[in-house]
């Protein structure tokens, strides 16, 4: 864009062809301002995302980090485990996001760099921003996937045994009703006189 910018200004401002000379100055200011326009949009595209993004990764860590601050103690009373589906919904958020939020922090340093070298202002320096958000989630992601982990595992696993248990009940009990209702099938055909 910026190329076009420099070709539309170096346009003669007139152009004599024959007897007529054609004044071309309206022509080239309002190539410019459509130029300039583009430009705008485009870099106040890449600085919306980039910030966009930045107050992504903010939001997320500070969920993550308040969300496993409260460990549940057991797992016998409804609110505890409701506590613990909430804790390692939050891992397993971080195991998944980490990566890949990680990757596009490189790109995004590229965005703020480019937008610093043509002059884009912005009222916070995002790079320390940036570089912030990218270490306060190694920060969360570490103590997420360590020690917070280790602490709901014994939980995490009684659980486990729990839900397998009501699934065996509940197996016992299909098996049961399926017997019950064979034996006592409401069309039973044997049983029915052609009336």
């Amino acid at each position: 864009m910026n190329r076009t910018r420099d070709d539309i200004n170096q346009l003669k401002q007139s152009v004599d062809i024959g007897w007529l000379r054609i004044n071309a100055t309206p022509l080239i200011k309002e190539l410019q301002n459509t130029v300039n326009e583009w430009i705008n949009t485009y870099t106040q595209f890449l600085l919306n995302n980039t910030i966009s993004e930045i107050k992504n990764i903010e939001g997320f860590i500070t969920e993550v980090s308040d969300g496993i601050k409260v460990l549940p103690q057991g797992a016998e009373k409804k609110s505890d485990k409701d506590l613990l589906m909430r804790v390692m919904t939050h891992l397993r958020d971080v195991k998944m996001i980490k990566d890949r939020t990680q990757a596009e922090i490189e790109p995004m340093k590229q965005v703020i760099g480019l937008l610093k070298k043509h002059n884009v202002k912005m009222d916070e320096d995002f790079l320390v921003k940036l570089e912030n958000s990218k270490t306060a989630l190694v920060d969360v992601s570490e103590k997420a996937l360590g020690p917070v982990k280790e602490a709901i595992l014994p939980l995490q696993n009684k659980e486990a045994t729990n839900i397998k248990d009501r699934l065996r009940k509940f197996e016992i009990k299909v098996a049961e009703f399926r017997q019950d209702f064979q034996k006592n099938c409401p069309y039973n055909i044997a049983d029915s006189s052609p009336e």
